[in-house]
């Protein structure tokens, strides 16, 4: 998986994770949130969001090491995301270690996301409800 898309799926994995949590229950009942997209008639995004759900977080927990597990929760998965600089200071190393650290974290986990298919991470993900809106 593509570098950019492994980030990008990090940058929303709080957005998906809601949307996980909110597209219905397995029994059908209606979802707390109406989902604006559906795979079909009968069946919601639910499992769609879960699967990455589970994959980002599989993948964080079992193939980084503990450093390269802290700057990508610290830089991504954080409802308050970090710069390197903030994340550098409290791991008490330089900027450029936790660079060096980051992008070899992406580059792992750019091949345990490659199973996820480019038809499971077409998704929108729910923070454009709370972007500011420019007006016209």
């Amino acid at each position: 998986m593509e570098r950019t898309v492994v980030m990008e799926l990090l940058k929303n994995f709080r957005c998906y994770e809601y949307a996980a949590m909110n597209c219905g229950p397995e029994d059908g009942a209606m979802p707390l949130v109406i989902s604006e997209r559906k795979r079909n008639l009968n069946m919601w995004d639910r499992s769609r969001y879960n699967r990455i759900v589970a994959f980002v977080r599989g993948a964080v927990d079992h193939c980084l090491s503990d450093e390269q597990r802290t700057i990508i929760t610290r830089r991504y998965l954080n409802r308050n995301p970090q710069t390197f600089f903030q994340i550098a200071l409290d791991m008490r190393m330089d900027r450029g270690k936790v660079s060096k650290l980051h992008n070899e974290a992406i580059h792992k986990l750019s091949i345990a996301l490659e199973p996820l298919s480019e038809d499971e991470t077409e998704i929108t993900p729910f923070h454009h409800m709370w972007k500011e809106k420019i007006p016209s």
